[in-house]
């Protein structure tokens, strides 16, 4: 099974994302042991610092969304919401074309 991609896209305000950036090796420790991971890379764009992207790897576009159930549960999507500069975008990808 190839799993589902997930990208989630965020633009922040500009005063937030240096420390929001900081935290996020720490915050995907948790990630990593929640059911369903496979893997995740985070990168942030290079003339627009505050826009970041998570790219994610999940057994399950269902295993995705009881993720953030937890993350909500926690209140860290509360403390995301809040720091954010516009609506995140969230896309789903389950066909992989082509891989190396």
């Amino acid at each position: 099974m190839d799993g589902v991609k997930v990208t989630f896209t965020v633009k922040l305000q500009p005063q937030a994302a240096d420390a929001f950036c900081a935290a996020l090796p720490e915050m995907i420790k948790d990630t990593a042991k929640r059911p369903g991971f496979r893997d995740i890379c985070i990168v942030r764009h290079a003339t627009e610092p505050g826009r970041v992207m998570f790219i994610e790897t999940w057994d399950s576009e269902q295993a995705y969304h009881d993720y953030i159930a937890w993350r909500t549960e926690r209140g860290d999507m509360d403390g995301m919401a809040a720091i954010l500069d516009g609506p995140p975008q969230l896309d789903f990808w389950p066909v992989t074309v082509a891989a190396s």
